[in-house]
């Protein structure tokens, strides 16, 4: 295998052969170079080995035909000026290349992360008086009044959108013998949950969607509190939405692509309108959270599964915790998490919002931007000409080239994941220690599928989950196994298949979901198992439309009881009201219990 650079305008293409110690040029523009080096080459040993060129051997031969063969030029005369200056352009070339090549190979050795929104900070999350006087609202939030099974049925054969299958209704799972306690168990057992650094984001949001969002948000927002809001991000989602060009169902039945942009803003147009649907931001903000809840399994949960009931059910496990998460979404330029991990000419420009306060900067556009800025710890997103100076520096970590003039954040994106990771682990922590046992966490990698924008986004994934079992791990006493699943990469920072971070150990495997746990130690273990969510979709997203097979979201709703009971218009307790807080000192609280004790 050869990699190749090449350059446009009369430059030159190394072919790097790692099966021989020599190399090859071809000329774009002009034959004598390549005699010239070829001869260079053999003359002094000049030797390029493996797939990137060795620094020290283009340095020697830089200094080789500089020196040496500058004298020759004007001894013998050999050559004209005009092509030994066109070859130190090229070596110059190929050494700037050589240091990008080497930038993007460090890169993808994630950078270890500090950030004042983690659970693992030593003081918790630092709260401010909109902060408070939100959290103020929730104290008297009572939890809605446990839910039947004949009120669950009766909900779901009402439900407007035609389920694709029955096997994993309540109504089905009745008949084929699971007791009436334990789907009511299931049943009453959701809810939603956040962060606790979502806090102070979320009363900033509310605030500046008040003060400067257009007159349909202001009157949106107006009275709303946290639970209120909690539960318009369950209730207003759409029922499928996916695609690069948005393809949408509403729960009335109205379907089309594209036009979700303008949700929310002074352009919008029915049925895509603020008071029946999530608008770009809100779905931002819905992202990062999480729906957990104990669920029957009624097959492995492979993503062939199709709903299948399972003919080999020892070969399954019977039951567990499910939790839905959202990984990074970069389907749609300048929304969602676009703005705040990927930098391009286009987006990080002053009118929008971006690099430092300027005069006559709207503050509808900067103020929202900033806030954003400040949840990942800095004053304001940069400019594009900023960054392009920052990845210049020996000392970037950060930032990673990619095509068309983008720049993907390390930093911000292993941030983002970060929050979700920590709600998995605590989640699982505190729903395992319930049972009076340990977890095994099957985790799959949310937002790595079709939203992947470059291969080393997994690196980047699986060092979060270290660097959170690093800080938590001592608040982590009833989780004991972590088994990353289908991953390319083999190593969750520095752990590979069956070390241990901690006391927690790591495994890497083809393994599906709902698998029977078969070794003896694990045959007591609480089976906790994450799928790939969306901000704006019911459970199951492609699953409403019938695609049983087409990503993780429809084969867990195909295995699993997510799509009644994570689905409010079914399960009344998948409200705002059920809301829970992922805390630092206080592991999954409800937001009543969680606001008095930060109150006190």
């Amino acid at each position: 295998m050869c990699a190749s650079t090449s350059y446009q305008t009369r430059m030159c293409t190394l072919l790097l052969c790692t099966s021989c110690t020599s190399f090859v040029l071809r000329l774009v523009s002009s034959g004598r170079i390549i005699r010239l080096i070829a001869k260079l080459s053999q003359r002094h040993s000049v030797n390029f080995e493996g797939n990137f060129v060795n620094e020290t051997a283009v340095l020697r031969f830089k200094h080789i035909v500089i020196s040496k063969h500058r004298t020759r030029l004007s001894s013998e005369k050999r050559f004209k000026a005009s092509d030994m200056s066109l070859f130190a352009c090229c070596i110059r070339q190929n050494q700037r290349q050589m240091e990008d090549t080497r930038q993007q190979v460090l890169l993808k050795e994630p950078p270890e992360i500090s950030w004042e929104n983690t659970l693992g900070a030593p003081d918790g999350v630092p709260f401010d008086d909109d902060t408070k006087e939100l959290l103020r609202r929730c104290i008297d939030v009572s939890t809605s009044t446990p839910t039947t099974l004949p009120q669950i049925i009766e909900r779901s054969e009402a439900f407007p959108i035609n389920f694709p299958i029955n096997t994993v209704r309540c109504s089905t799972l009745r008949d084929r013998g699971i007791s009436t306690n334990t789907l009511e168990m299931n049943a009453n057992s959701v809810y939603p949950v956040i962060h606790e650094a979502m806090l102070p984001l979320l009363a900033r949001w509310l605030k500046h969607k008040r003060l400067y969002g257009s007159a349909i948000e202001r009157a949106m927002y107006k009275d709303m509190g946290l639970v209120q809001f909690i539960h318009r991000l369950l209730e207003k989602r759409a029922v499928h939405f996916y695609g690069s060009d948005d393809r949408w169902k509403l729960i009335d039945g109205k379907t089309g692509v594209d036009g979700w942009e303008n949700v929310g803003t002074d352009h919008e147009k029915e049925p895509l309108v603020l008071t029946k649907c999530l608008s770009y931001d809100e779905i931002k903000l819905s992202a990062m959270m999480a729906m957990s809840s104990h669920t029957e399994f009624i097959n492995d949960g492979s993503r062939e599964n199709r709903g299948v009931v399972s003919t080999d059910p020892d070969s399954v496990q019977p039951r567990g915790v499910i939790i839905g998460v959202v990984g990074t979404r970069f389907e749609r330029p300048r929304f969602m998490e676009y703005q705040d991990i990927l930098i391009t000419p286009l987006q990080n420009t002053a009118e929008n919002g971006y690099g430092p306060q300027t005069a006559g900067s709207s503050e509808e556009i900067r103020g929202l931007r900033v806030l954003w800025a400040k949840f990942y710890g800095e004053e304001y997103h940069p400019l594009y000409e900023e960054t392009l100076k920052r990845i210049k520096s020996k000392e970037n970590r950060r930032y990673l080239s990619l095509i068309s003039q983008t720049v993907f954040d390390i930093e911000n994106y292993m941030k983002r994941t970060l929050l979700t990771v920590e709600i998995i682990l605590l989640e699982a922590n505190t729903r395992a220690e319930k049972q009076n046992t340990t977890a095994f966490l099957h985790v799959v990698g949310f937002g790595l599928g079709v939203w992947r924008l470059t291969q080393e986004q997994e690196v980047y994934f699986l060092k979060t989950f270290e660097i959170a079992l690093r800080k938590m791990n001592k608040k982590l006493r009833y989780v004991s196994d972590i088994m990353f699943a289908y991953f390319q990469q083999r190593k969750c920072g520095d752990a590979g298949n069956g070390d241990y971070l901690g006391d927690i150990r790591i495994h890497f495997a083809l393994r599906e979901p709902h698998s029977k746990l078969f070794r003896a130690s694990d045959a007591n273990k609480l089976l906790v198992v994450t799928y790939a969510w969306d901000g704006n979709a019911l459970p199951g997203n492609e699953f409403w439309s019938g695609h049983l097979t087409s990503s993780g979201d429809s084969a867990a709703a195909c295995s699993t009881q997510i799509a009644e009971l994570h689905t409010f218009r079914i399960n009344p307790r998948a409200c705002g009201a059920s809301l829970h807080i992922a805390s630092a000192q206080h592991g999954i609280l409800h937001i009543s219990d969680y606001a008095k004790l930060h109150l006190a």
